[in-house]
């Protein structure tokens, strides 16, 4: 008797990113697309795996480093206050973000003007982080208190989208861009006042993109999710 096996194909998470370029005049300039297989850090998997692997009675915890490479280590009471299952992410509608000690205040996509590989981490950028630009309150689709849906053997999409416009006088090279969330902890039973901020992707882009002045940038990252 023969048995046979299915063969069953691989589905891996993926990103679309999109990137339309405009010029100071509102037209568009160029769009530029690419898709990125199963795109996360490191310190998006130590938090992840740590959720699983640290319950909160566990002394230690797992280290995560924030963008500018700073560590604490989550899920251990023992350590700090970022212990499950209080510690929270937020990528829109963050609150107490001007608290943050970063060079940019807000959580969302940020832009470099240098590439991430190979590394696969945010944090090693962080000198390069684009700041001379205006970045705009980010989007999602769908939009808050939603949850993505697909049926089985389908496929469940989360997009987030930011505007982004060079109101300086000078002229930048977009070299990489990454999304960044904001990490809250709630202790005993208030949320503390500064979050911090972890990048949980990175995206190097093949050709870098010139961004002069009054020109703008809408970039939008969707995440395409295997049920």
């Amino acid at each position: 008797m023969s048995v046979t096996v299915p063969v069953l194909m691989p589905r891996h998470l993926k990103a679309k990113v999109k990137i339309t370029v405009t010029n100071p005049d509102g037209s568009v300039a160029k769009v530029v697309e690419g898709e990125y297989e199963d795109p996360f850090t490191t310190d998006f998997d130590a938090m992840f795996y740590g959720l699983f692997t640290f319950p909160i009675q566990t002394p230690g915890g797992v280290p995560v480093h924030d963008v500018a490479g700073n560590v604490y280590y989550f899920y251990s009471p023992g350590s700090n206050v970022f212990a499950t299952p209080y510690a929270g992410w937020c990528f829109v509608n963050c609150p107490n973000t001007p608290n943050a000690p970063y060079t940019l205040k807000m959580p969302g996509i940020w832009l470099y003007s240098s590439p991430f590989s190979p590394y696969n981490y945010v944090w090693g950028n962080y000198a390069n982080v684009i700041s001379g630009v205006t970045y705009y309150s980010p989007t999602t689709e769908p939009g808050a208190n939603s949850v993505p849906a697909a049926t089985y053997g389908g496929t469940a999409t989360f997009t987030i989208s930011q505007r982004i416009s060079n109101t300086s006088s000078s002229t930048f090279t977009v070299t990489s861009l990454a999304v960044v969330v904001a990490v809250y902890s709630i202790f005993g039973g208030a949320l503390l006042a500064t979050p911090i901020f972890v990048g949980i992707n990175y995206f190097d882009l093949g050709t870098p993109i010139t961004l002069s002045p009054a020109a703008g940038m809408t970039v939008t990252v969707t995440y395409q999710i295997p049920n």
